[in-house]
């Protein structure tokens, strides 16, 4: 059977450069969600509209995240009581490159995905008055910050030959935090990155697979997964979903 990376290195590359025209800051993020085992089918059919990303001669990237909430997990609970205006609080490290992002992305009522970030060293810089300064004009200041979950994950990210959209695939998930570990193996997150909802090759092809559109967010079901205390009754049916792809067979 041929593997992903065989798949990948037939298509023709974008380089961490070229993304600039494609950022999407201010975008619309579609996800779906489908087991690992149809990602071979999946890119050899994206190959004709779509490059991927490779860098330093890595097509598959791999990521480390680590999520920050308020003692009472104010965020978590503004996804799962359904506010329409959300925000994460996250230190991303593209691991291939070393570099790393402290992170606000927020979520506005007209669905609008905003991401504001700037260059960090780790965690322990966030006691430094920049970070803190950046912290206090994107968010509340009186709320206390803890890290509260660590994510990895692979990802592979696709942009259309016209630089009008990206999409991320996304295995490999873990969690981890001081007291516990949690993975779910077979899982693929696709996720299509557009300015606005345009037709899309991938949202094309996915929806003859019939894999359909999923909101899910990488962050809640971490959460969910990790600590017991919280409340997850708007979650509970998608990790229920989530299991059987992980761990039924097909």
């Amino acid at each position: 059977m041929i593997s992903i990376q065989e798949i990948l290195r037939v298509y023709d590359k974008v380089e961490l450069g070229q993304l600039d025209s494609v950022k999407l800051l201010n975008r619309v993020d579609t996800k779906f969600i489908t087991k690992a085992g149809l990602l071979s089918d999946l890119l050899l059919v994206l190959q004709k509209d779509y490059l991927v990303l490779e860098v330093n001669e890595h097509r598959i990237s791999h990521y480390k995240t680590v999520y920050f909430d308020t003692p009472d997990f104010f965020y978590y609970y503004q996804h799962q009581t359904g506010r329409l205006e959300r925000v994460k609080i996250r230190i991303r490290t593209y691991l291939e490159t070393g570099i790393s992002f402290l992170e606000i992305k927020t979520k506005n009522n007209h669905s609008k995905t905003n991401k504001d970030r700037i260059p960090i060293s780790g965690v322990k810089d966030l006691c430094d008055v920049k970070y803190k300064k950046f912290l206090r004009k994107k968010t509340d200041k009186k709320k206390v910050l803890n890290p509260v979950l660590e994510v990895l994950y692979s990802r592979i990210t696709l942009v259309n030959k016209d630089f009008t959209e990206r999409v991320t695939i996304d295995t490999d998930l873990s969690y981890k935090n001081e007291e516990k570990n949690v993975q779910f193996p077979n899982l693929c997150i696709i996720e299509l990155k557009q300015d606005k909802t345009a037709k899309s090759p991938v949202r094309e092809i996915l929806r003859e697979k019939r894999i359909f559109v999923s909101s899910l967010s990488k962050y809640c079901l971490g959460i969910a997964s990790m600590y017991p205390q919280v409340k997850k009754n708007n979650i509970k049916e998608k990790i229920r979903n989530i299991n059987k792809i992980c761990y039924e067979h097909a």
